[in-house]
């Protein structure tokens, strides 16, 4: 019986340790939840996603980035995204550069390929992500693509 219950034990221990995300995985979620954010026109939840010394290219901060987002989503009543991260290179355990293509259209993006039949904005952005307790983008910059570029 002793055997059983330990045998249980390891086995229910590796279950837990093949279900932990690397750093890498936890990076693609941030991703995933700022689209989903950016989808749902939630701009807290998209604000949560940045660093308190958050700096872009403009040189906006982060209330500044807030109230650009605002804007932008009393402009857009339907957005849809569409992302493809080209790239995450980890230059210390606390910073990650992150490349990607970020598609934006008024109505669903099914796929890459989708892209030549909307009239859809490509972009294509540079992130540095830094780790206190979660990952957080500290830095943006971003500049225009083409759909191409997402294949």
């Amino acid at each position: 019986m002793k055997k059983l219950i330990l045998f249980s034990l390891l086995l229910l221990l590796s279950a837990c340790s093949s279900e932990q995300t690397t750093p890498e995985q936890v990076i693609r979620d941030l991703i995933a939840r700022g689209v989903e954010a950016g989808e749902s026109r939630d701009t807290g939840a998209l604000i949560d996603l940045t660093d308190k010394n958050y700096r872009d290219q403009n040189g906006y901060n982060r209330q500044q980035l807030e109230k650009l987002l605002r804007l932008q989503f009393l402009r857009n009543k339907n957005i849809f995204l569409f992302s493809k991260i080209n790239s995450i290179e980890f230059e210390a355990e606390d910073r990650a550069l992150v490349s990607l293509h970020l598609a934006m259209a008024g109505s669903a993006i099914s796929d890459a390929g989708a892209l030549a039949g909307l009239r859809a904005r490509v972009y294509r952005f540079e992130l540095l992500l830094v780790k206190d307790e979660e990952w957080r983008v500290k830095q943006a910059n971003w500049h225009a693509a083409v759909a191409g570029d997402m294949r």
